[in-house]
């Protein structure tokens, strides 16, 4: 070491700085990039997590719950749990580690001081507690404003045809900036509640500290402590002073992290579907049967009551009635989309409670009133859910829904980008798309929500076309909204208030004077009069 001429060693010290240098500013580097590659990865963890519960949440909840406020918590709540959870959580290890140490020394100086010391922190540690569960609740707070603001946000771009339509611009321009200002607000109260955490630990660990330096030098003073002992003690309360500071400035942060943590936590805590329970494998060969089956919403007010019918393989059954009957929610309860209250739905005489989920709805393909897309390409849409789709297959079944031609005169053909929820297309053609992609997963039993009376007649024809290829050989549920598309079903059921009050054919129901003549002739002397 000591080798060399003056200019040598110099030289070597000069290059072990620079080594030592860059040594320390690489693990520095690699330090930084692990703790934020962890708290990424665990951040990524805990929203993919989220994200797959949610996925699996029964429709019931979804009836109950904002759009937004779901989103907020997937976004926003799960993004704040980042800082707590590795770099908090190493700081308290270490500060803690410090404060030991520190602790330790003091008491092996002084237990009179020591004692005093344990007297006067617990009261600065209950201020700094008291002040952090106003942060929390403000925090709390100041999460439920963003996502009211970001539910407010989801419904006025999905809806921004109304709004045009309805010259209704200024109007949610004030209702956002209302509720804008009300997360402004709520911030600024999180933010000024945090604040006051520091100063506040800072001035009770002084006062603190003057009032054990004052005790302490009455002490030395005495006789009873040496002199070199306290000074010992006050470099150890100054080593102290350092990471209970620190402590308390992390408490802002895993104050608002657990503020989220309870947002993020309390949609774990939802009950999802019992999607991977065990159970019987769904199989269709004889009959569905609706057994006295009755459903509710709200507990005492029944949506179905008492409806029995059995249903047997290639019938098509035709489900209409007025506005609010029960249509709908009836046939959810076949792919146990809700469950029923009373009564039971069997298959080939098993109750599907007690089928394997997953297995009950992939007999099941499902054509839903309001057409559901997705902003991808036209092949992707038909074929969804296949990551390596048979484009042959794809053409096959848009040629069968009607849907071929107009593909076709697409720039990009079934490579075409479509929008979100397909807003470059037509009514028509999203339905024919939606058609489509149920023939391409040619369901055993059909679930379809017939809804052709919105359309011009052209696309109205191609669509009825592509509804009754759909229909050919598969046992299938219609919720029908023109009784003139039902006409040939195999069995009608009509409900009113909850209740199956009219089953049979057109010819049958016609000949009676019910409920179903009534509807038939309201809706045959409006188009009449209409015309």
């Amino acid at each position: 070491m000591y080798r060399g001429s003056p200019g040598d060693r110099l030289e070597r010290f000069c290059k072990v700085l620079v080594i030592l240098m860059l040594v320390k500013s690489l693990f520095g580097y690699l330090q930084t990039y692990m703790t934020e590659y962890l708290e990424q990865k665990v951040v990524s963890r805990i929203r993919g997590s989220v994200f797959r519960h949610v996925q699996r949440l029964p429709l019931s909840f979804f009836d109950n719950a904002r759009t937004g406020h779901i989103i907020s918590r997937l976004t926003n709540d799960v993004t704040l749990l980042h800082g707590v959870i590795i770099g908090v959580s190493a700081s308290v290890v270490r500060n803690l580690l410090m404060t030991m140490i520190a602790l330790a020394i003091i008491l092996a100086v002084s237990w009179k001081l020591t004692l005093l010391t344990f007297v006067v922190i617990p009261i600065n540690a209950w201020l700094v507690g008291m002040i952090g569960k106003r942060l929390r609740r403000r925090s709390h707070r100041a999460q439920e404003g963003m996502a009211d603001m970001t539910a407010n946000l989801e419904e006025t771009i999905t809806g921004t045809r109304v709004v045009k339509a309805f010259n209704m611009m200024e109007y949610e321009d004030r209702r956002f900036e209302g509720l804008n200002l009300r997360y402004m607000m709520q911030n600024i109260k999180m933010k000024l509640w945090g604040a006051l955490s520091s100063p506040t630990s800072e001035a009770l660990g002084t006062i603190s500290f003057v009032i054990i330096l004052w005790f302490g030098g009455r002490l030395a003073i005495s006789g009873a402590v040496p002199p070199e002992n306290l000074v010992m003690f006050v470099g150890a309360m100054l080593f102290l002073i350092t990471p209970v500071k620190e402590l308390s400035k992390l408490n802002n942060v895993v104050q608002q992290s657990i503020a989220a943590g309870q947002r993020v936590f309390s949609l774990m805590d939802q009950t999802p579907e019992p999607i991977d329970a065990p159970g019987r494998e769904a199989r269709f060969e004889k009959e569905i049967v609706f057994d006295n089956v009755g459903f509710e919403y709200v507990p005492d007010t029944p949506v179905l009551s008492g409806v029995s019918f059995r249903v047997r393989p290639g019938e098509v059954v035709a489900v209409v009635g007025p506005s609010g009957a029960g249509k709908t929610t009836m046939v959810d309860l076949i792919p146990r989309f809700y469950e029923p209250t009373s009564g039971r739905i069997t298959i080939d005489g098993v109750d599907t409670r007690d089928l394997q989920l997953g297995s009950l709805r992939s007999l099941m393909g499902i054509v839903t009133q309001e057409t559901i897309l997705f902003n991808d390409t036209i092949l992707n849409n038909v074929a969804y859910g296949d990551p390596t789709p048979d484009r042959q297959r794809v053409v096959t079944a848009a040629t069968m829904a009607n849907a071929h031609r107009f593909v076709e005169t697409m720039a990009a053909g079934y490579d075409t980008v479509i929008g979100d929820r397909g807003v470059q297309l037509s009514g028509g053609q999203r339905q024919r798309l939606a058609i489509a992609r149920a023939l391409l997963r040619d369901p055993e039993i059909l679930l379809f929500d017939e809804a052709t009376s919105a359309l011009d007649t052209e696309s109205e024809l191609l669509v009825q076309q592509a509804i009754d290829r759909l229909l050919e050989g598969r046992t299938t549920f219609v919720i029908a909204h023109r009784l003139s598309t039902i006409q040939n079903a195999d069995k009608i059921m009509v409900l009113e208030n909850g209740h199956l009050c009219e089953l049979g054919t057109h010819e049958e129901l016609m000949r009676n004077e019910g409920v179903y003549r009534r509807l038939y002739n309201l809706q045959f002397g409006l188009a009449g009069h209409a015309g």
